[in-house]
């Protein structure tokens, strides 16, 4: 009997899946446990295995697509089996197939990205695009229908294009986005609008992930913020002392100190490493530090796990390799699941400073600016420059309060002038 393959859950946060490409074809023989197809989540891009061994009888959710969890998106079996049974007894055992793929159009090419998933069934919005489609994308009825993706139909019609005129390079002719490129509105319908040019994304899983979580946090979290300049001299002589003496493998960067010695503080105010729940607070013994990463597709916070107990040199370690493999789109699930505090720095960036969104279920967040010279005022009336860094941390008001907030900070502010007895003590 042939096997369906369904869409997996990878992330703790995953409410979809997108088949980024497959790396097979219909017909190709697989192997169950060999990587098949590229799946996106909301956090990352990752390999997935083949659930068993045959012949990739039916792909059901082509490259670029989009299908709830659990949703069938391939059919294996043996040579000439009949895949169409199996994916029918599969819908009468899943309650007439609720789970099923959010499209049901032919399959967008490669990298092309989400595209748009219709609404209920017959809604407003998905029968204006079925009436408009023959006069907006030139695509005629019946014999004269012209073969293109969604995404490219969509694209068409929000430039003025009129698809007839274009030659397609996908699978069987079929019109791709790559071959828009280029292409101008001189023979497009009188419907086409004719408003200033414009490009439309379509969203990624990552990016309406980030945006349902971020809003959310927002919404039900209240936030405060305190902020606090920091005399960083001490940490960045300290830090040059050290890396003059390690490999270019072994060198760590001012990111990483502020990691260890954040999570030590925290470690001395567990009231900040917590969770707000509906019946309890959550105050966490381990400290897993998750970091801001910024990927072209949006922001991801992989964890170091266990940053209070780790020295700097293990810290860097783990940044470099997590930074590295995230921008890269191999992060594993574990990877991100399972941070108590972020930090994210801009500093390298050239911010003097900002304020962060709290990661849920996360209580708190580090801002973390530039490190500038600063003129300062001493006792005196004499002026000294100092390096001087702004740290901003957001605070959810249901978790932590304006006391408790600030002698995190001053704990911070006392580890970073003295980084040393910082990190060789606590």
């Amino acid at each position: 009997m042939a096997k369906i393959m369904q869409m997996p859950k990878l992330s703790d946060t995953m409410t979809e899946g997108v088949v980024a490409q497959w790396l097979v074809k219909e017909g190709d023989k697989v192997k169950a446990g060999a990587p098949i197809l590229e799946i996106e989540t909301d956090k990352a891009t990752m390999e997935y295995e083949a659930t068993a061994s045959g012949v990739l009888l039916k792909i059901l959710v082509g490259d670029g697509e989009s299908c709830a969890l659990q949703a069938p998106i391939a059919v294996i079996g043996k040579e000439g089996e009949d895949w169409k049974e199996a994916v029918e007894k599969h819908k009468s055992s899943s309650g007439g197939g609720a789970a099923s793929s959010s499209k049901s159009s032919p399959p967008s090419e490669p990298g092309s990205g989400v595209a748009p998933t219709p609404g209920p069934s017959g809604s407003q919005e998905e029968k204006s695009v079925g009436q408009q489609s023959s006069v907006n994308t030139g695509t005629a009825p019946s014999s004269g229908r012209v073969k293109a993706s969604p995404l490219a139909k969509k694209v068409a019609r929000d430039r003025g294009l009129d698809l007839s005129t274009l030659q397609g390079s996908g699978p069987n002719g079929r019109i791709v986005v790559r071959d828009l490129e280029g292409a101008t509105a001189g023979a497009a319908s009188g419907s086409a609008r004719v408003d200033a040019p414009v490009e439309r994304v379509p969203h990624s899983n990552m990016r309406k992930t980030i945006a349902r979580r971020l809003t959310e946090s927002v919404q039900t979290a209240p936030h405060f913020y305190l902020s606090l300049s920091l005399k960083m001299d001490d940490v960045l002589n300290w830090r040059k002392a050290a890396v003059s003496k390690l490999s270019k493998e072994e060198k760590f960067s001012v990111n990483d100190v502020m990691i260890a010695l954040v999570a030590r503080a925290l470690k001395k105010h567990p009231e900040i490493n917590a969770s707000w729940h509906d019946d309890h607070i959550a105050r966490y013994r381990d400290v897993h530090m998750g970091m801001a990463v910024a990927l072209p597709a949006g922001l991801v916070t992989p964890v170091v796990r266990h940053a209070d107990k780790l020295t700097v040199l293990e810290i860097a370690e783990q940044t470099k390799s997590l930074a590295s493999r995230a921008k890269e789109g191999q992060l594993r699930s574990e990877d991100y699941q399972g941070g108590t505090f972020t930090i994210s720095n801009l500093g390298m960036a050239g911010i003097e400073n900002f304020t962060a969104i709290i990661n849920p279920p996360q209580s708190a967040i580090l801002a973390v600016g530039a490190a500038l010279p600063t003129p300062v005022a001493k006792a005196d009336g004499s002026i000294e420059v100092e390096t001087r860094m702004t740290i901003t941390l957001s605070c959810d008001h249901r978790v932590i309060d304006g006391a408790v907030g600030s002698a995190f900070l001053q704990t911070l502010k006392k580890f970073v002038e003295d980084p040393f007895t910082a990190l060789l003590l606590s």
